[in-house]
């Protein structure tokens, strides 16, 4: 309930409201397996998590989507992303993006499914202060130039929320394979890096929405890696 200003003073702590975050998805998705069907139960803990955080960083996907799609100068995406409308770009990767994080949580069975809503949603919330202090301030006093203003003058916390997060998910991880917990970690890494470059190119700053779209994005991207690195060493 606090303000804009108040709340990305200690955004580097926003690894903490993850654990919440994922142990609420988490621990109904357990409880939903013993008598759903898996795939039902990856959805309903992606809704879950959505429904928590209010939409809210799925709403910047959409923005951001759009956006991304308009050729010309910086100044003309942004007022494409800033405008009410939903184009065919939102819809497509929004689809994309649920169906394939829902599909993702619906492939882990047991505490393992707690587990990676855990670190998924860990990472994700990461990503945000990540690409945020990699990011170019916006012209424009919104959450993004609040945020990324805070992280980049408090670089002790980041780094703090940096270590935070690795050891949350290495304890998390500490069952599945050592190379899932590095896979988990690099991809999340490199998919914000890349974000903040990308939006610093073709935005001029790393706003707000691609802040939220940075949390989406690599919650997906950490999950499929998850998946991915499980296979390969179980096979």
């Amino acid at each position: 309930m606090e303000s804009i200003e108040a709340v990305s003073k200690v955004f580097f702590l926003s690894p903490l409201v993850a654990l919440i975050i994922g142990a609420i998805a988490g621990v109904l998705g357990w409880g939903f397996q013993f008598f759903l069907d898996p795939v039902i139960v990856g959805f309903l803990v992606l809704a879950i998590v959505q429904v928590v955080t209010g939409f809210n960083h799925f709403d910047g996907l959409l923005d951001l989507s759009d956006a991304l799609m308009v050729r010309g100068e910086p100044a003309k995406r942004l007022e494409v992303m800033h405008d009410k409308f939903t184009g065919a770009a939102a819809v497509g990767v929004g689809v994309i993006v649920l169906v394939l994080t829902g599909l993702s949580y619906g492939q882990f069975e047991g505490l393992n499914l707690l587990k990676i809503a855990l670190v998924s949603e860990i990472l994700a919330k990461e990503s945000i202060v990540l690409t945020a202090f990699l990011g170019k301030t916006p012209s424009y006093q919104g959450m993004g130039f609040y945020v990324v203003e805070s992280v980049k003058k408090n670089p002790a916390g980041t780094l703090f929320s940096l270590a935070l997060s690795a050891v949350m998910v290495f304890l998390l991880l500490l069952d599945f394979f050592i190379f899932t917990f590095i896979g988990v970690i690099v991809a999340a890494a490199m998919s914000a890096t890349f974000l903040a470059v990308y939006a610093n190119k073709a935005l001029g700053a790393v706003t707000g929405d691609v802040l939220g779209a940075s949390n989406e994005l690599i919650r997906m991207v950490v999950l499929l890696v998850s998946i991915a690195l499980h296979w390969i060493f179980q096979a």
